[in-house]
C-alpha cells in the first residue's frame, strides 16, 4: 500500500496521467517491489527510452556527494523536455545538516525530475524530510494491514484488467498474508491461468488451484511439527519456507495466524461436544479432507495452548511490523514458543 505520507489510500501515481511528473520525489517503504515500480513508472513517464542516454543519471549516496547529484539536477536536458536524476540510499542526504538539499527543495529545477530513493525509510524527523513532505514530494509504500489487503488486491487486479470475486480475495489473503509482492506475483500467475482480456474473473477455485495448495500443505506440516513438539523439524520447515520458497515473514505469519484461528475454532467446537459436521459448517469454504486434517491437528493441542499461540502470533506481528527484530529471528522465536519451548532456550 502506498501513501503520500501521512495519509493513506488511492493511487500515488495517478497525477502522472493528468499533470505529468513532479520536480522531486522522495520514495521509501518496506514494499520494495512497489518502490522500484514507482521509480520506473516515473522515469518512463518523464523520459522516453531513446532519450535516456543523455537525460538519465543514477547515483548512490554512499559514494556520491549531494553536490554532484544537485549539479546533475540543475543541468538542462538534451533533445528532450525533461531529464531524470535518481539518487539511491538517499536517506544519507536527509540528515539535519543537509542544507544543500533543503535549498534545492525550495526551488527545484523545472526541467528535472529528481527521485530520491531510500534503501529502507527516510527519517521523518529531519528538516529535509519535513521540507519534502511540505512540498508534497514524499511517497511511502508500507505493508498494508490484513483489513486493507482486499482493497489493495482489487486495485492491482483492476490495473491488470481482471476482476476477483470476494471469495477469491479472501483466499488470496489467506495464502499470501499482507505481502504485496507475493500478492502481485500470485495475481500475475492467476491472470495467465484464467487468460487475459477484459471481463475475465478470478474465482475462489482458481486461487485454490494455483496459489493455495503448496502454502496450505507447508502450513499443515509446520503445524504438525509444532503440535508434536518436534522443534528440530519445525525449525527446518520454517527455514525451508523462508529461504527456499522465499516466503516473506509477514506472509508466512498471515498463513500461520489463519491456520491457528481455524485450529482454535475447531478445538472449541469439539470441546463443546458438537459433531464434526459443526466444524465443516463453521468453515464452509474448506474441503472435507482439509477439515479432517484440521480436526486431527486440533485434537493434539488443548484450546488453552492454541489461544496462547494466537497471543504469540499477535506479538510476532507487532515485532515484524515494528522492525525490532529481523523477520527470520521473529519467526524462529514464534515457532519455539508454539512448540512449547522458551524463546531463550
Amino acid at each position: 500500500m502506498a501513501s503520500r505520507a501521512p495519509q493513506k489510500g488511492g493511487d500515488p501515481l495517478a497525477h502522472l496521467a493528468s499533470d505529468g511528473p513532479r520536480s522531486i520525489y522522495a520514495i521509501d517503504g518496506e514494499e520494495r517491489l512497489l518502490v522500484d515500480e514507482a521509480v520506473h513508472t516515473i522515469r518512463d513517464t518523464a523520459v522516453q527510452a531513446r532519450a535516456r542516454d543523455f537525460n538519465l543519471d543514477v547515483y548512490n549516496a554512499k559514494d556520491t556527494p549531494i553536490a554532484k547529484v544537485l549539479d546533475a539536477a540543475q543541468t538542462l536536458p538534451a533533445f528532450a523536455p525533461l531529464r531524470v536524476v535518481i539518487a539511491k540510499e538517499a536517506e544519507r542526504y536527509a540528515g539535519e545538516d543537509a542544507a544543500q538539499l533543503q535549498k534545492y527543495i525550495e526551488k527545484p529545477s523545472p526541467t528535472t525530475v529528481l527521485i530520491l530513493v531510500a534503501s529502507e525509510k527516510f527519517d521523518a524527523r529531519t528538516k529535509a524530510y519535513k521540507a519534502l513532505e511540505k512540498a508534497g514530494a514524499t511517497m511511502r509504500f508500507v505493508h498494508p494491514t490484513e483489513r486493507e489487503m482486499p482493497r489493495v488486491i482489487e486495485a492491482r487486479a483492476k490495473k491488470l484488467g481482471v476482476s476477483v470475486e470476494p471469495e477469491a480475495i479472501r483466499g488470496l489473503v489467506d495464502a499470501v498474508g499482507t505481502d504485496v509482492g507475493l500478492m502481485i506475483s500470485a495475481l500475475e500467475k492467476l491472470l495467465l491461468y484464467v487468460g487475459p482480456g477484459a471481463g475475465k474473473l478470478i474465482r475462489r477455485a482458481d486461487v485454490e488451484d494455483v496459489v493455495m495448495p503448496a502454502k496450505e500443505e507447508s502450513i499443515f506440516e509446520l503445524s504438525d511439527a509444532v503440535g508434536s513438539r518436534d522443534v528440530a523439524r519445525a525449525l527446518g520447515l520454517l527455514t525451508s519456507m523462508l529461504e527456499l520458497s522465499r516466503a516473506h515473514p509477514l506472509a508466512l505469519l498471515g498463513l500461520l495466524a489463519g491456520h491457528w484461528r481455524r485450529l482454535s475454532m475447531a478445538r472449541s467446537i469439539l470441546d463443546s461436544g458438537a459433531p464434526r459436521d459443526e466444524v465443516q459448517l463453521a468453515l464452509p469454504r474448506m474441503p472435507p479432507f482439509v477439515i479432517d486434517k484440521l480436526i486431527l491437528q486440533a485434537k493434539k493441542q488443548p484450546l488453552v495452548d492454541l489461544v496462547r499461540g494466537l497471543e504469540a502470533i499477535a506479538e510476532a506481528d507487532a515485532l515484524l511490523k515494528g522492525g525490532a527484530l529481523a523477520g527470520p529471528r521473529v519467526m524462529e522465536r514464534l515457532v519455539l514458543t508454539l512448540a512449547g519451548t522458551s524463546a531463550r532456550a
